[in-house]
This record gives structure tokens, sequence and C-alpha cells, in this order.
């Protein structure tokens, strides 16, 4: 029955239906957390009162989740060949890779893969990591159960919860996206569920049996709670986390048959269903939100029902018959679904980008931008970072200055940063008496261990002018100010990159404004193309800011360093969006392709603005 609740939660959050949007439906990502509880307490159980032999029980858990896995992730990757290009089809192979061998929470760590964009990354497996971190816990939990003595093991499951949840008050803001991820984090959340078991019977001859279903809803009522008033979606797990599990534990422990007969079995049902439901529903969200451009409630609630449909069929044809068959015919179907991934994984891993003047491939080219910011650590997941969080990052992911005699400027930002220092890394063969680094840094870092790392690394440490460059809000100024005074403090000379034109957002097939005229029109201009970018300028995106910007630190003798000129005319009324060979210059809402940097570029080496700036 918890399965069930949890499972029709996490479809409620993902499926994001408008017209039911609430606290309570915002938060039905804790159903995945909840589902974290339950295994502790079910595995636990299943080693205990079964007394199954170690071989037995990885048998059971091989039959019981492996042959509907790859039976979707095989029909998700062949659906998606005929949606996806090739460079989100590459993406999404290289997760299922990770998948296999159970490491797919790490692999989206490391890919700084952010979950609550789960449509914008298209990414239809990103679900999975949480079945990583439980495939990480059936590997190595029964090896613990079955070494240690009954007493020893009590006490190493109260050690790993503690460590566990105290590491949250260290992780959860410091470095929210690895404790999101991280198996580490999650750990307390199922010994939880495992030290509701092995407490189990102490607490029930312990409190009066009167009690015990007013203490399941009592344990429902924690959970509602946290759904409704507590839960915090950007910093997940968190310390509160542990109102909405010791919940759990209370409804797993004090649950009993009766209360089946109060939801007249409906959640039992869907629990049935849970693990087919809950792999099935990601890869048609991703789907239909790519392939129907206005996906409202209506198709939602048209997947919603094909997904039901969907889960019913695999549970009864994939799930409940391959765990009746013996082991090796297990491994023979497993097999006969690996094998056509592998050839079709070869083939596309081996294909090559089309190229082309005007490239439709926005998720190339935004991939292309990174160029020179590349991770230099070969054996290293992750190619490049926007934020850096360690203190090597400096050194794998950017040039580092190392010259004497020249004038080091360190680039610092988000990913707008990467634009401005592609401005002049393009053209570093003009620039002979300057060195040019990044360093990805938010505002938000201001009040993080990241401030420190940031001013103790050796780039900050030589640079000699610190060009800053965000997405600034209004919100952000006064985070701004703290950075400012923390550079001049350093005796550095600070630029403030005023925010750059920004134009109409791409679609969710991530096609621009500009993408979507030339699909529809052979016959055109450069001038009709840069008049066409104007008219999809979002003025109101960065001119408050800008003149809010200028209006404050122009007084403080400030240097800023004003793009919109460079890019735009309004005398005109045209913005270059393309450049004379007619490549794009923008790849999504404002920031630059590696080539239409290098075009403004060379036009800020033809008006020497540099001289100003830097000196």
């Amino acid at each position: 029955m918890l399965r069930g609740f949890s499972v029709l939660i996490v479809l409620l959050y993902h499926f994001n239906f408008n017209t039911i949007s609430s606290n309570f439906v915002n938060s039905g990502y804790i159903g995945v957390d909840i589902f974290f509880v339950i295994s502790g307490y079910v595995i636990t159980k299943i080693i205990n009162e079964k007394k199954i032999s170690i071989r037995e029980f990885y048998e059971k858990r091989f039959k019981r989740l492996l042959p509907v896995l790859f039976t979707i992730i095989l029909i998700s990757f062949l659906v998606s060949i005929f949606i996806f290009d090739l460079f989100i089809l590459k993406k999404n192979l290289r997760s299922i890779y990770s998948i296999t061998i159970g490491l797919s929470n790490f692999y989206f760590w490391l890919t700084s893969t952010i979950y609550q964009f789960a449509e914008r990354n298209n990414l239809f497996l990103l679900h999975t990591w949480s079945l990583a971190i439980e495939f990480q816990f059936y590997v190595a939990y029964p090896l613990i159960i079955f070494t240690l003595s009954k007493k020893l093991f009590k006490l190493f499951l109260i050690l790993l919860f503690s460590l566990s949840y105290l590491g949250i008050f260290y992780f959860f803001e410091k470095h929210n996206l690895f404790n999101f991820y991280s198996s580490f984090s999650r750990i307390f959340e199922i010994t939880a569920g495992c030290l509701a078991y092995t407490y189990e019977k102490s607490l029930k001859l312990w409190i009066n049996k009167k009690y015990h279903s007013l203490l399941y809803f009592l344990g429902l009522l924690f959970v509602l709670l946290f759904m409704i008033f507590l839960h915090n979606e950007d910093n997940h797990p968190n310390p509160q986390s542990i109102i909405f599990v010791i919940g759990t534990c209370m409804m797993l422990i004090f649950f009993n048959k009766n209360l089946i007969y109060l939801f007249k079995g409906n959640l039992q049902k869907i629990g049935s269903i849970s693990y087919s439901l809950y792999l099935w529903h990601f890869p048609i969200i991703v789907f239909c939100n790519y392939v129907i451009l206005n996906y409202n409630d209506f198709y939602k609630f048209l997947s919603l029902l094909f997904c039901i449909l969907l889960s019913i069929i695999s549970y009864s044809l994939i799930e409940k018959k391959f765990r009746s068959l013996n082991f090796r015919s297990n491994i023979i179907y497993i097999l006969c679904l690996v094998i056509p991934l592998i050839i079709m994984s070869v083939q596309f891993e081996n294909k090559k980008y089309k190229s082309s003047e005007y490239n439709f491939d926005n998720y190339f080219l935004a991939e292309e931008s990174n160029k020179h910011l590349k991770n230099k650590n070969v054996f290293s997941i992750r190619k490049h970072k926007n934020i850096f969080s360690f203190r090597d990052d400096f050194k794998n992911y950017s040039p580092i200055f190392e010259k004497e005699n020249t004038k080091k400027i360190l680039f610092v930002g988000d990913s707008h940063s990467k634009d401005i220092f592609n401005l002049f890394y393009t053209n570093r063969e003009y620039y002979k008496n300057y060195e040019f680094a990044r360093y990805g840094f938010n505002l938000i870092d201001m009040k993080n261990n990241r401030k420190n790392i940031f001013v103790e690394s050796s780039t900050f440490k030589n640079s000699d002018v610190i060009v800053f460059s965000q997405r600034l809000k209004i919100i952000d100024l006064v985070l701004l100010e703290e950075f400012i005074k923390l550079i001049e403090n350093y005796d550095k000379k600070i630029v403030l990159t005023l925010k750059k034109p920004e134009f109409s957002k791409n679609n969710k097939r991530n096609q621009s404004y500009l993408d979507e005229y030339l699909i529809e029109n052979k016959d055109y201009t450069k001038t009709q193309l840069n008049k066409l970018g104007y008219s999809n300028l979002s003025k109101e995106d960065f001119t408050e800011i800008n003149n809010t910007i200028k209006k404050q630190f122009t007084i403080k003798e400030i240097e800023l360093f004003n793009l919109y000129p460079l890019i735009c005319s309004d005398i005109k009324e045209e913005c270059e969006v393309i450049d004379d060979k007619f490549k794009k210059n923008f790849y999504d809402y404002g920031h630059f392709t590696l080539s239409g940097s290098k075009y403004f570029g060379k036009k800020l080496i033809e008006k020497k603005i540099y001289e100003r700036i830097f000196n």
C-alpha cells in the first residue's frame, strides 16, 4: 500500500499537471525516498524471515529487477532513434552504459545533470539514478548481514545511519548536486528501513496494541506535514527529511491488514505494478514533452493512462513471468536485449555530426562552445564544468597562467563568463601580452565554501584583472556589491560585464526562433535575419538590470563592459545573429556559439575596446 502511495506521488510530481499544482504535488519527489526506506525494511525482512542463502538472494533480485529494466531500456532507445538528433542519442547512450553497471547516480552527478530540468535534459533514463542506489544497496547489504553477528550488525546499522544523516548537514547546501545523487546521502533513509524491521517486534511489544493503528496514521501525518509545509526541492535531502523518514518507518512498523480494506486495495494494486510504473513513466514524459509542443494537462492525462497500460502489460508478461523462470532463462533473455543495444551503440558512437555553414544542432553548438574549457583529466567522465567546486577545478577546466611579464585576465562567473572568455581566447594570437583563464563562480557562492576555494586558487592570486559576468537579476546586486569588495580587497581591477542582449528562448525541441524561420523560408539575406533577431529581442530581460547596474556602479568608478552596441543597433533595428559566412552567433536565448565568439571578438579588436577595460 505504501509502495502505491509512493509511486503515485512521484507520477503526479513528474507529470506536473497544472490544474492540481500544490505543495502536496510539488513535493512528490519524496516518493523515491520513501521507496528507499521501504527497500531497507523489505530486504531485511526477506533475508531474516525466509532464511535464504546469499546466492538465492542475488538470483531473486536479478530476476525481479533486470528483465523488465532492460526491456524498457531497449524499447525506449529504439523509440528515441526516431525522435532525437545524434547529440541527444549519444548522450542517452552514455547514460545507458552507466545504468548497466549500476552507477548512473554518479554518472549524472559527474556530468552535472540537474534533475529538476529533466525534460530539458532529454535524458529518458535520468530517473534510474535511484535504481543505481538500490542496486548498490542490494549488492553490499547481504554481505554485511551474512558477515556480522546480530549485535555487531545492529551497531553497524546505527553507525551508518548516523554518519549518513550527519553528512547531510554538511552537503545539502554546500554540495547540493552531489548531495542529491550520492548514495551516501541516501543511506540514512535505507538504513532507517533496516532498523525499522530490526526493532519492529520490540516496539510492538513495548507499545500497547490499541495504539498501533493510531501510530500508523501519525506516521502518515508526519509524511503529509513534510510534503505540504516543509519540503525543499532545491536542497534535498536535508536535515528536515528525517521527519518523513520517521513517518514512513512508523507506517511500516504499525501497518496491519485491516487497513487494506480501508483503502479498498486500490493502492495495493498500484503498488504491485509500481516498479514497471516507475520505469515507464519517465521515458513517456520525456518523449511526449519533446514531440508535443503544447504538452498540456489533456495530453499529460492521456500519456499517464498509456503509462499505466504499459505497466500492467510489462508486469504481467515480464515481471511475473521471469520471476518464475530459472536463472539461466533470465540470463538468455537479458543477453537477447543487451546484444542489440551494444550493436546500435557502436553504430551511433561512430557516427559523425553533419557540418554545414548554418548548423541547426544547438546541442552540438553548446558543447562546441566549451572547446577551450575541456577537462584535461583524461580519466574523468565530466568533460567541462560550469561552476567550480573543488580546489583543482581551475587546473582541469581552464587554461592556467604560465608566462611571465603578461597581463593576466581572469573571467569569472556562470556560463556567460565562458562566452566572454571565448571572445578573447579564440583571438588569442592577437593578444601577445595577455593571458586568459576562466573560473566558474556564481554570486550565491559568496555564502558558501566555494568563495574560499576561489580566492585561495593560484589562478585568482596570479590574476591582474577580474572580468565578472553572470545572468544577473535585481536580487543579485547585494551579493554583487560583496563580490566587488572582495576583489578590491585583493587590490585587483574589477570589470563588470553588463547583461548581454537576450532573444526569444528556444522551443522544447531546442530550436531557436532563427532555426524555425529558416526551416520555413529558403530565401533570405543577412539583413533580413539580423532584423528578425532585433524583432525577437527580449529587452525586458536585460534593459532594466543593466540600467540599474550603470546607475549603481558608475558612481563607484567600476569599469563596465557593455556588449549591446557591439551586437545590436537601435538605429538600424538589427542584431548580428549570423556572421558573414551565415554561421549562427547564438545557440539559444543569449549564449555565443564558438564561431560567434570569434566573430564578435574580432570586432572588439577593431574597436580596441580591450585597451580600455584591461588597463
